[in-house]
């Protein structure tokens, strides 16, 4: 196998990885939704009682680190394009 076959196998390996990543922080993340929509039930008039802020927290770094495993996934393939 060329270096350049094996390079591809390998990109196409790690871009495999970052899309099980993906669908397993998206999975955590519609858990952590409705588990907030759960707690918020407990006390609909006053949801911020029963809903801990880290949740909330939780939620924020999940949708910033879902965008930046897009930003690497691109950038991986706009590498292997240019190969």
């Amino acid at each position: 196998m060329s270096a350049l076959t094996e390079l591809l196998a390998a990109v196409r390996a790690t871009e495999a990885k970052l899309d099980e990543a993906r669908r397993q922080l998206s999975t955590g993340r519609r858990a952590l939704s409705e588990t907030q929509a759960a707690l918020a039930r407990l006390d609909p008039d006053n949801p911020e009682t029963v809903v801990p802020p880290e949740l909330r927290r939780a939620d924020d770094q999940l949708e910033r680190t879902l965008t930046q495993l897009a930003q690497v996934a691109e950038s991986l393939r706009a590498f292997a394009t240019r190969l």
